[in-house]
């Protein structure tokens, strides 16, 4: 029992040293990291698009997401998802037709400034 109170209390003794040691190089490569992920997001998102369908008594909601990866290669990810009309503003919900999908991207950035 007392070897392993030891043990312990050694570990948290060399642990902490370590930690003060090298307390302003971690911070700085953490700086370093989270400013590097920054400028990649930055770089690699070219646009978003967003569009509604009417769907019976509901909406459709479709999110697409241009990138271009390390390649430089063109990618587009697209989310979908069903919304009820309660979640939809009245004049973007008017625009929607059923079954035709119309693309919502500048109304919405419009709502957003307002």
């Amino acid at each position: 029992m007392i070897i392993t109170s030891l043990i312990v209390a050694a570990t948290l003794l060399v642990g902490g040293t370590l930690i003060v040691t090298f307390w302003n190089e971690t911070i700085s490569w953490l700086k370093r990291s989270i400013q590097k992920v920054q400028e990649w997001i930055k770089r690699s998102i070219y646009g978003t698009k967003l569009f509604l369908r009417k769907l019976g008594s509901g909406f459709q909601e479709t999110s697409k997401h241009y990138v271009k990866d390390h390649n430089d290669r063109w990618n587009e990810t697209v989310t979908t998802r069903e919304v009820s009309a309660d979640e939809v503003p009245p004049e973007i919900r008017q625009m929607a037709h059923m079954g035709v999908e119309r693309d919502i991207t500048n109304e919405l950035a419009a709502k957003l400034h307002t």
